[in-house]
């Protein structure tokens, strides 16, 4: 399973900027960057757990325990983008003994693989579905397929003209553009034009492309309520980076601690979690 990174360093470099609107310091000790970093990778996963789902698209293969009579099995990595195959095995050995299936289907959002028919027993660990699946290939990246890729250059602020959303360039490929998406939501079909900097004040050589496809969809794009929550968390870990365990101070000065877990039972600020309610399986059945 291959973690999908929810956000990126320059990212939340903004999204931690001060009250003055000023970006977090890339300092050149890069002890921001250090701590933001393991932030990301840790509340990713957090998000992720919560979520009981796998976001990165990639091929998996699960077993599933069959029930008497049971057609639907649901899958960790929603939504299905391709079913490779359906395997049975009544043993559960899986030492060569299986056999295919062929009839079957997505389900409902393409959450889980229904059978036509269903299988003659009950067994453990019965049936093997191999699929490609999951939400997105990057947190914030995507690939833009353009008109024109001339006299674009790596590292300089695209903005798109309709949208106004905001990335960097990050690769450069045959009329194709990989882009970070710092924020907003590029359109198809809209103008965009490269600057030296982020307020797009200084254009570069007059640098300019239209966008025809996604070919690849950022989850900050395609989902941005997930992004927000990691966000919203790995901002609340900053703040409190030197503290967390407190909760705060009472009157008279004392220290008050968090809530031990089984009053909190929280996993996530309860804002996070009211962004990501919506997605979370309740079980993987």
């Amino acid at each position: 399973m291959t973690l999908l990174k929810l956000t990126s360093y320059e990212r939340m470099r903004r999204y931690l900027a001060s009250e003055m609107g000023s970006n977090l310091t890339d300092d050149s000790t890069k002890y921001n960057k250090r701590d933001i970093e393991i932030w990301i990778s840790s509340i990713s996963q957090n998000v992720a757990n919560f979520l009981n789902r796998e976001l990165y698209i990639e091929t998996r293969t699960e077993y599933k325990d069959i029930g008497y009579s049971q057609l639907e099995f649901w899958i960790q990595a929603p939504p299905i983008i391709t079913i490779t195959s359906v395997y049975a095995d009544s043993t559960g050995l899986w030492d060569g003994g299986e056999s295919e299936l062929s009839d079957y289907y997505s389900g409902v959002e393409d959450a889980s693989v229904i059978l036509n028919y269903p299988e003659s027993y009950s067994a453990k660990k019965a049936l093997r579905i191999i699929y490609t699946g999951g939400m997105a290939y990057s947190g914030v990246q995507s690939i833009f397929t353009v008109d024109t890729t001339t006299n674009w250059t790596v590292d300089k602020f695209c903005i798109g003209n309709t949208s106004g959303a905001v990335g960097i360039v990050k690769a450069i490929g045959t009329l194709a553009l990989t882009i970070e998406v710092l924020y907003g939501i590029f359109e198809i079909n809209e103008t965009i034009d490269e600057y030296d900097d982020e307020a797009g004040v200084t254009a570069g050589d007059a640098t300019t492309a239209t966008i025809s496809a996604k070919t690849q969809t950022a989850l900050c794009e395609s989902n941005p309520d997930i992004v927000t929550a990691c966000e919203a968390e790995i901002r609340y870990m900053w703040k409190h980076k030197f503290d967390y365990e407190n909760a705060g101070t009472d009157k008279e000065g004392t220290t008050l601690r968090r809530q031990n877990f089984a009053k909190r039972r929280l996993p996530l600020q309860p804002e996070s979690i009211d962004l990501l309610s919506s997605y979370r399986i309740p079980a993987i059945l």
